[in-house]
């Protein structure tokens, strides 16, 4: 993963934005967000309307891929899932029969 990150920093312009964003000065990360936020105004009036719309299925499509992760969390721990397997079961209750006198 480190590798796949060097190597994303070595792409010019956005590379070295996000490199410089990281470890650079505290208000690189400013200038790294104003430059973000200018781009996207920017592409937004040059494409228009259709890219506000592909940016909000975008955006709800990660929000509910990322409830579905939050939620089913105890899904895919294998120790959460384990202990349910390993708990006893709780005891049987036998209905009490009543005889009519």
């Amino acid at each position: 993963m480190k590798a796949l990150v060097r190597a994303f920093y070595y792409v010019p312009v956005i590379g070295w934005l996000t490199k410089d964003a990281v470890h650079g000065s505290p208000e690189a990360k400013y200038f790294f967000a104003f430059n973000a936020a200018v781009l996207l105004f920017g592409s937004i009036y040059l494409v228009g309307y259709p890219l506000v719309i592909t940016l909000g299925l975008i955006g709800s499509a990660a929000g509910l891929s990322g409830l579905v992760l939050l939620t089913a969390g105890d899904a895919f721990d294998r120790r959460a899932s384990g202990a349910v397997a390993r708990a006893p079961a709780p005891p049987v209750r036998k209905p009490s029969v009543r005889r009519a006198a």
